[in-house]
């Protein structure tokens, strides 16, 4: 991958996933992610606290019929790039888990790049606000994502950690 980032600008937490994703070296690549073919390691390809960028080279392979991708797999893509760039806006402590996804689609999803980017938008103690586009290799707008996070700390969402 060559994405040129400073991972010190994470939180701890953020740190090793970023750090194998960016290296190659991840033996703990989510099995949903695995599962579903997402490749962030391959498709990411801009991140900073609160904004990644993806291109997905939609080669057809997850197409419901000729030239218009899934939509299931929209929102799965877009469930997993909206969460990227929540994990991004966390800071030491926190963790988050999605209270509500909304995919709004405005044209099919054809083959080419598809360039989808999110913004944290807006974020309390609790609560962050994710927006993200689909766009079309012509630049036209293919879906709107809106999403909001839970967020809590790690142990809340994951459970208690062991020491050391």
């Amino acid at each position: 991958m060559s994405l040129d980032v400073d991972t010190s600008q994470f939180s701890p937490h953020f740190q090793p996933f970023l750090e194998g994703l960016l290296s190659g070296d991840w033996p703990n690549k989510p099995k949903g992610l695995q599962k579903l073919g997402i490749m962030p390691e391959h498709w990411l390809k801009h991140i900073e606290p609160g904004h990644v960028r993806y291109v997905w080279p939609n080669d057809g392979s997850h197409d419901i019929q000729p030239g218009r991708t899934f939509g299931g797999w929209v929102g799965a893509l877009s469930d997993h790039v909206v969460s990227i760039c929540m994990f991004s806006g966390l800071t030491e402590g926190e963790a988050f888990t999605t209270q509500d996804l909304q995919i709004k689609l405005f044209r099919p999803v054809s083959l080419g790049d598809i360039t989808i980017e999110a913004h944290l938008i807006n974020r309390s103690r609790t609560t962050g606000y994710v927006e993200a586009e689909w766009r079309l290799p012509d630049g036209k707008l293919a879906a709107k994502i809106l999403a909001w996070k839970a967020i809590r700390s790690i142990e809340a969402i994951h459970g208690q950690r062991p020491a050391g």
